[in-house]
């Protein structure tokens, strides 16, 4: 049986990070490597010009992926990738250690969108303000891409996506010595 790579990716207010952490809790001895946490690092900088920090969030990924399947071993779990995108920066060392990979795209609707965005403790995106058609929220920045699995995150809770990915990939919940930590370690 081979190592994982499980990717969560998907729109605006689906539940990525929610999904990733709550996975996190149940997946023991893997690792979960949050994009926006790398460049949250970078917040206290008040840069004018943040487009770079895609380009150094996403290197920095990679990088860090790279050593955990080349130096640990483990199964990872990454948050805003896609699988092409890991194909290509990683293809050589998937096939050398064994991985498997698997990308997971948590699509909802704008209505539900909206409503959680306004539920959030500050509402990030004002989507209710910005985003006005069904049309304009269907052809927005994140959708799902060919070998996707695609979970419609309005129609299920957090339990039940986690329920359904870990089925997907074959894996069980299981207790967590450390759960407690994992949103203050992430």
């Amino acid at each position: 049986m081979g190592r994982k790579i499980v990717i969560i990716r998907g729109k605006v207010t689906a539940g990525k990070s929610t999904t990733s952490y709550e996975l996190a809790k149940v997946l023991p001895r893997w690792i979960f490597i949050d994009q926006w946490k790398i460049k949250e690092m970078f917040e206290p900088l008040d840069l004018k010009d943040r487009t770079p920090l895609r380009f150094i969030s996403k290197k920095a990924m990679i990088l860090i992926m790279k050593e955990v399947i080349r130096k640990i071993g483990i199964n990872i779990l990454v948050q805003e990738t896609s699988k092409e995108f890991v194909k290509k920066h990683l293809k050589n060392d998937l096939k050398k250690y064994n991985y498997d990979l698997y990308s997971f795209f948590l699509d909802i609707d704008l209505k539900n969108a909206i409503k959680r965005d306004i539920q959030r403790e500050k509402p990030t995106m004002n989507l209710g303000k910005k985003i006005k058609t069904k049309e304009k929220w269907e052809k927005s920045k994140a959708q799902p891409e060919r070998g996707d699995f695609i979970i419609d995150t309005g129609k299920y809770n957090a339990k039940e996506v986690v329920d359904i990915i870990l089925k997907e990939i074959s894996e069980k919940r299981k207790k967590h010595p450390n759960a407690y930590m994992i949103r203050k370690c992430w």
